[in-house]
Parts: structure tokens; sequence; C-alpha cells
């Protein structure tokens, strides 16, 4: 059956039309305001009376957060329409550099153009860096049942918190003043399978003193989390057809087994000449009858490995505050998190291809080699009279072979605020610090893996002692360490009246200083681990900066506000940045304001430090062999089965090649910078109903990258020492031999085949967006009826582009490409009364199409029809709306029952005709909980 297109955006266009109807039904509050205090609003350094400013500031509230179910602030930032969703995620942490973390992105400017906070200051970065590159904050580390509100500057804000603050700046705000307790617990998990979406978390804070009366206020807060961890083969029976049809490994098993395939084959000079040369592949004896299939013996590796990884966390907030006089106050405030995720891995198994495994040696800089060892003549398990390979999974001890993450870390600060002579201050001073490591057992190590399978020590088919696994599979991974020591100071009052009103200005200064490493293990670095190679990363710097603003009230109906700053790292880079903003407000009802500002990121430590790290790269055109190698292996191939063989060696060390990439920092790096600019409105027509609509564009340049390898080895005689040459081989010389015997043709190779390859940080690239948003709120009182909040938040993206190093252009936009739809909207809807709370968020995300972007030619039009999809669906993945539930009530003493039912029109998601999908499990979700005071 055909879909009305007018039914698809139904709920929403319905939510929408009722909070621009409600106007007619509301009754009129008279409620005569109570006075306000001076506020500091994110994004801006200056107290005021108005928290209303130039800037696109949005605010989620305690009852904001409540209404999302979100079970940590990760989950809660996901709610955001610009949020992006490309950051890291500790739910992918296996294939991370940074396990074991997640992280938010704002307007496709990634972790490094995000700024978070926790009550307007910086917590520290984790203890590794994201991709080998950015330092970031980790979302995971941070409480959520303790937030009074997060606040999210749309808008850049390097002239006010220095780096990073290119794309927006997420604020959390904690709850101070805490008196009594509270506790609370929450369960989460899917209606479709219970083994999905299982979740809980439980929270305890208690505070003692009343600032007001006593003068003083301490309190403390614990937070528990728990995600439980399931298998892939667990959800197979969950997967739709169509993902299978293109992911049609899920159905498949692996003669890697228990207790193995014999893989080989006859000598040439064995003695029965009819089997001379024969291929071997047999079970091994003792292979279960249900694994026995074809003569070969089958192992289910997908029953090993996690669909989704378990986590727990432990989360810690305490802080207090003195009133030394009705003007001064000390506080202090101290965070700690212990965050201990696991993943599961695949059982490892034998590799007897006979393939050489290669990797590089991050101390030396060499290609190492390694060939998994067949069993010998005469070894206990081996029945033939010659070498022969076992194709093998050492299932003695599965629980063994996981990446652990634990990771940890801590924020304390000091400082005292109030006001003297008329200025509001605060000064604090403090130490943070995350220690993050990665401890997995998966790869081998080279000689203790071959010694116990040559020695025969390792018995196959047993369960062999788990300190022999120990030494085969050995413990390896990497630990990593960020630390930072600051002092600031800051203070903002009136310096004068224009005719609008007090000229406000705020100064201050900060000190930091940081440091940070990321090293592989020793056994890693020893390249004794057999296709791993190392990282060996470390840097520390000293930050000073300087920054001030002004408030302008030009008029009654103008106001401007101008900052800028000034940050110097005392032995590198130096950033000047500034902005300025202006607030038109011709009556009550409307309000114009824009801003234009430049934003920095501070070259982070891991690029501008000591050390380095090295990785393979694949399928490396190599322009001084390439065309030589092509005409030499359309010769060769018309030959002999040996010259067949070598034709496809000789095309690969030119044209499809493997090297290794040696990547180091660079200390002469430069900021990032960016210019952006936003223009919007305010409408509020009537006391209940706010509409703001903010057009924003950012062009970030300087970006820190590295250097196309493509460009690299085109520019290879100009730039001496960047690609590293072996000697013209022997392979090369017997292939323009035997090409000059087959066509007569003189052939031969000029340069040898590349080794490596050294690539450097540098300021390479450039990054543009552009789009829209709309945030509508109302509230309204509907008398003995109770009260109704309806709101809508959106985002509409109007361009996204990044930079093609190659051609020195930017590429075409993303915007309307996979993973970057160009509406996400999210309707709210609320109802209370006495003791009830019911509310609705509409979740909705515009159509995309199967491609990443222009250069996904397999899933574009011309590769879709290859494969066999249809052009509509090949254009075109489906719009989502899914409609999420909430409910409290709060009628019994000192308790508050919630619940949230995700999901409750059971949305499936949209097909997607590509391998490699996220895992399709939508359903409904239930959390349930309650909250209790004491």
């Amino acid at each position: 059956m055909t879909s009305n297109p007018l039914n698809r955006h139904s709920r929403i266009a319905a939510a929408v039309l009722l909070v621009f109807q409600l106007p007619a039904m509301a009754q009129q509050s008279a409620a005569t305001p109570a006075p306000l205090e001076r506020v500091v609003v994110t994004g801006s350094n200056i107290k005021r009376i108005s928290a209303e400013t130039a800037l696109p500031v949005q605010v989620l509230s305690r009852e904001d957060i409540s209404a999302t179910g979100a079970m940590n602030l990760t989950q809660l930032l996901e709610v955001l329409t610009n949020n992006d969703r490309s950051a890291i995620s500790d739910l992918g942490g296996a294939n991370s550099w940074a396990s074991g973390a997640s992280s938010i992105s704002l307007r496709n400017l990634g972790t490094g153009g995000t700024l978070v906070l926790v009550n307007g200051r910086r917590i520290a970065s984790f203890g590794f860096a994201d991709g080998l590159k950015l330092n970031f904050t980790n979302t995971d580390s941070i409480p959520s049942a303790i937030i009074e509100r997060v606040e999210i500057l749309k808008d850049g804000a390097s002239a006010i918190y220095g780096s990073e603050a290119i794309g927006g700046v997420v604020n959390i705000i904690t709850r101070r003043n805490f008196q009594g307790g509270v506790v609370s617990a929450f369960n989460k998990q899917s209606l479709k399978n219970s083994v999905l979406d299982n979740e809980q978390n439980a929270a305890l804070t208690y505070g003692y003193g009343d600032l007001a009366t006593q003068g003083f206020n301490v309190y403390g807060h614990v937070e528990l989390f728990k995600r439980h961890n399931y298998k892939d083969r667990e959800i197979r029976g969950l997967l739709p057809d169509w993902f299978i049809a293109f992911n049609p490994d899920r159905d498949q098993q692996s003669t890697g087994s228990f207790p193995g395939n014999y893989v080989g084959r006859y000598p040439s000079n064995f003695p029965d000449p009819a089997l001379r040369g024969q291929r071997i592949s047999a079970a091994a004896p003792g292979c279960k009858a249900e694994n026995l299939r074809d003569g070969l013996c089958w192992y289910d590796y997908w029953k090993d490995s996690d669909a989704r990884p378990g986590t727990e966390r432990m989360l810690l907030l305490a802080g207090g505050r003195l009133r030394l006089s009705d003007d001064h106050q000390l506080y202090f405030e101290a965070n700690a998190s212990r965050i201990e995720p696991k993943y599961y891995t695949s059982i490892p198994r034998s590799n007897v291809t006979g393939n050489e495994l290669t990797w590089y040696d991050s101390i030396k800089g060499e290609l190492q080699r390694f060939v998994d060892p067949q069993l010998p003549a005469g070894h206990p398990n081996n029945p033939y009279s010659f070498p022969i390979g076992l194709n093998y999974r050492f299932v003695d001890h599965p629980d063994m072979f996981k990446n652990e993450s634990p990771n940890e870390d801590y924020r304390v600060l000091a400082g005292l605020e109030g006001s003297f002579r008329g200025w509001d201050y605060d000064m604090a001073a403090g130490l943070m610090g995350s220690r993050a490591a990665q401890q997995q057992r998966l790869y081998r190590d080279r000689f203790g893996y071959t010694e116990a399978i040559v020695s025969g020590e390792y018995k196959f088919g047993q369960q062999n002692p788990r300190a022999l696994l120990d030494k085969m599979f050995p413990e390896m991974g990497s630990n990593g360490r960020y630390k930072q020591a600051f002092v600031d100071l800051k203070a903002s009052g009136s310096i004068g009246r224009l005719p609008g009103g007090e000229v406000m200005m705020a100064a201050g200064a900060e000190l930091r200083r940081e440091d940070f490493f990321h090293r592989s293990s020793d056994n890693v670095l020893a390249a004794r681990i057999v296709q791993f190679s190392g990282v060996s990363l470390s840097g520390d710097r000293s930050t000073a900066a300087v920054f001030s603003e002004v408030e302008l009230p030009v008029s009654k109906q103008l106001k401007l506000t101008a900052a800028l700053r000034g940050d110097k790292d005392l032995d590198g880079f130096g950033a000047v940045t500034p902005k300025l903003s202006a607030a038109f407000r011709p009556n009550e009802q409307l309000l114009l304001r824009g801003t234009v500002t430049q934003g920095f990121r501070a070259p982070s430590l891991p690029e501008t430090g000591n050390g380095g790290a090295s990785w393979f790269n694949y399928g490396l055109e190599d322009p001084k062999r390439c065309a030589i190698a092509d005409k030499m292996w359309e010769i060769l191939d018309k030959g002999t089965a040996t010259d067949k063989q070598l034709a496809n060696r000789v095309y690969s060390s030119g044209c499809d090649h493997t090297a290794p990439t040696r990547v180091s920092p660079n200390p002469e790096l430069k900021p990032e910078y960016s210019n952006s600019i936003t223009a919007g409105i305010v409408l509020q027509p009537t006391r209940e109903l706010t509409v703001s609509l903010d057009y924003y564009k950012i062009d970030r340049k300087d970006e820190i990258s590295l250097r196309s390898l493509a460009k690299i080895l085109e520019a290879e005689d100009q730039n001496p020492g960047l690609v590293t040459r072996g000697a013209v081989s022997a392979d090369d010389i017997e292939a323009a031999r035997r090409v000059k015997e087959l066509s007569g043709q003189t052939l031969a190779f000029s340069a040898g085949p590349i080794q490596g390859l050294a690539n450097r940080y540098a300021n390479l690239t450039r990054t543009k967006v552009s789009g829209i948003d709309l945030d509508l709120r109302s509230r309204w009182s509907l008398g003995s009826l109770g009260r109704l909040d309806a709101g809508l938040e959106a985002n509409y993206q109007i361009d996204y582009r990044d930079w093609n190093m190659d051609d020195n252009r930017f590429n075409q936009s993303y915007v309307g490409y996979r993973g970057t739809p160009r509406l996400r909207a999210v309707t709210k809807l609320g109802w209370s009364k006495g003791s009830w709370r019911v509310g609705a968020r509409i979740n909705y995300s515009s159509r995309t199409a199967l491609a990443w972007g222009a250069e996904d030619t397999g899933n574009y039009l011309a590769g879709c029809k290859t494969r066999g999809i249809d052009a509509a669906e090949c254009l075109h993945i489906k719009q989502t709306t899914t409609t999420d539930l909430s409910f409290s009530y709060s009628g019994i003493k000192n308790l508050t029952l919630m619940g949230n039912l995700y999901n409750a029109f059971n949305q499936q998601r949209p097909a997607e005709y590509r391998a490699g999908t996220a895992l399709p499990l939508w359903g409904r979700v239930l959390r349930v909980g309650a909250e209790y005071r004491f």
C-alpha cells in the first residue's frame, strides 16, 4: 500500500498546529514577576539581571531532562538536534584508539569543535586522544542525576572560553545548596527482547546546612550505571531479511574451529604418486557431529563477540559553600569517576594460509613479517609424515579474549566569589586529571605462540592451562594520562551609563599547565605482537589567557556586546579571538539578534608533542611503478601459471601496495581558526509563547590534518625523506627478464618498492557549515485542567563541506547524504496537573541518500544498478518519526514514580541496502524508576 505523504508528518504537524492555536484558548496570567538576581549566562562572563542576551542559548531544565528519560549525560546530549552524532562512542570503543569513552560533536565540527564545561569551567580531557590526535571530554564521566540544567550555546565562544569553542558550548550546571537526601533508581530494557537496551542506574545525593540561615552547605553525590552486553548470535533472530541479504556473513561459520581442520598439500616427493601435490582439507579427530559438514569441522564465531558491549560506571561529585559575609563565599567542587567497559571479541584462530603477516616496528622503524607455523612432522597432533597446517580456534578460555578499557578521572577546585565595591568577582584554582588503559588479549606473541605450537607444549583439541594461553596471547595495549592545573580570576561590574542603562564590563585571566602521554605496552613497542603497531606520544605546555567583555546599552532598544580574548602557549602558539554581538528590541514582542565571532582550536598535545605512531596503509598506487607494473601484468598474465603468479605480485608491488606510515607531531603547528556569524529573530507574541529562529554559518580553516599519501608520493622528489624505498627486488628483475622473453619488450622498474612513508601533522584543510535553528517554547495555564507545555526544536542544515586536499577545493556538500539529514526536529508536549505529569517527544529525521557522499559511487545510482538495487531505494533512506512518552506521579509523600516508553508506536529502522550498517534493532523500550526524598 502506498502511503500518503501527508500522513508521514501528521503527528509533527498536529503538534505544531496545536502550539499556534493555543493562544485563543489560554488564560492570561497576571502574576507579578519576582525580582531577578544577577546571573551568568553561558557565552558571557558578565553577570546581568536579564538572562536573555543576543546569544542563541538553549536551556534544558530538570523537567526537560526528566522527560527525555536519559540514563546518563551522553544519552541526554544525543537528543539535541544540532548534535550530529558523529563523535566517538563507547559503544564502538573496541576498534577505537580512545576506547571506553564518548563525546559530543555539534555542527559537524567534531570533538575538537565543541567545548564541554561543568559549572562554567573545563573538566579533564580523556586519558587517550581521539584518533591519536584530539584531546576531548569524556561525557560518560559526568554525572547526570544531579544536573540542575544544561545550557547549550549554539554559537562560537572562543572569545569567552578559549580553545575548542567553535561550533558550540555545552555547559552542565549541577545543583547547589542541596539539603536533605534523595535516592533514585531506574531500570530500562527493550520490550522486543529482554537482552536489548538492558541498563540500570541509581543515585544518592545528600546535603547538609542552609547557606542563608546557617552560613554553609555541603553535599555529596554518587551515581552508578550498568549496561549489560549481548552477543552477536543472541540477536540473529531479530535481524530483518534486508539486513541479512546485504550482510550474509551473519549466517556464516568458520573452518577455523575446534578441534580444527588439516590444511595443506601432499609434497611432490610423497611416496604415493597418486597423492603427490593433492590438496588436504579434512577435519581433525574429535569434531562434534553437529559441527561436521562436508568433511570439515565448523565453528560459530558470532557467539563469542559482543554486538553491544557492557560497562559499569561509578561517578562521584561533592561540593560546598561557606558564607564569609553577606558579600563573600568560599566554595569547593570535587568530582571523580571510575568506568570499566568490556568488549568481548571473537576468539582468535590460527592463520595457516601461508600468507605473510606484516606490521611496523615503531622503535626500529622496520617492517616486521610473520608466518604462522605449521605442525612439524612428528608433532603429537600431526598424523602426516610432513608439516601440515591446522586451521584451529583457541577456545580453551573464551572469557580471556576481550578488550578491557578501564578509565578514571578527577577534578578538584576551590574558589572565592562575591562582590567588592559594586563588582562581582570569582576566582578559583584546581587540579584535574584522567587515566585510561586498554588491556587486550587477542593478538599473538610472535615468539611465545610459535614456541608453544612447534614444541608441542600446546595440546590441540584439549583444554590447556591459562598460563600457556597467556604466553601465546599476552595482555597488550596502551596506557594514557592527562593532567591539568589551573588558576583563574574574573570580575564584572558597571563602568558607566548610556541612554539604555548601565555599561557592564567583565575582565579576567587564566593560567593552565597541561601534560599528556599515550604509550603502547612494552611488548607492542618491541614488535612482539603480530600485526599490531605501537604509539608513543607525550607533550606538555603552559598556557596563559586574558579576556575582557563589555556590554553597551546604546539605547533602550539596542544593546551591543564586544569581547576579546588572547591565549598564549608560553613556548608556542598565540591566538587572539574577538566577538561582537547585537540585540535590538523594537518592542516587547520582538528581538533581533546577531553575532560575528572568530574561534580557534589550539593544536593538541598529541599533535605538537614528542614521539609518534604508525599504522598500515593498503591499496597504495605508486606513481613511479604502477604504469610499468600494469604493462608487465598484461604480458605475464598470458604466460604460464608461474608467470601469472609473478604478474600478480608485480602488480601489487606497484598499483595495490601495502606499506606502513610513520606519523609524527609537529611543534610548529598554528591554531585552527574559524569565522562564524549568526543572525536571528525572537518573537514573543504572548506571555506564553516564544519562538526563536537563528541562521548560522561557520568557516573553519587551517585545520590540522595529515597530508594525502597520494600527494606525498606524487611530490616524492621535491620532499626527500618522506618515502623510503627498497632496492629493485629479485622479483622485479625476474619480471623484466620474463617480459622480454614473452614479448620482446624491454620493461624495467627504475625505483624499488615502497617500504615506508613519513607523515607529519600540518595546517591543511577547511570545513564550512551553515544552517538554521528553530526553537519554539510555550507554557499555557488551562485553569482547573492543569498546565500544558508545547515546543518544537529543529535544525535545518543548508551546507556541510570539507576540503579535498588532492584537488585543493571543497568537496560537494554532504547534506542530504547518509548520516547528514537535512532536517532533524523534536516536537515536545507536556501536560501537568497536581501530582501528575505526562509528556510526549516526537523525533523526526528527514530522508537521505544511501551514499555517504558523491564519491560513494558504490551506493550511488550506477553502483546500485550494478548490485541490483532499485533507484528509489538507492536515492533515499526513508525519513523516521518516533514517539517517546513519559509520565511521573508525585502523589505519595516524598516519593515520585517515573516512566518512559521510547518508540511507543514501534517504528522500525528504515532499510539500508548496503553492507556494514548498524544493527537494525529498533523497538519499544521501557524505563521505569522512582525517586525518594528524605
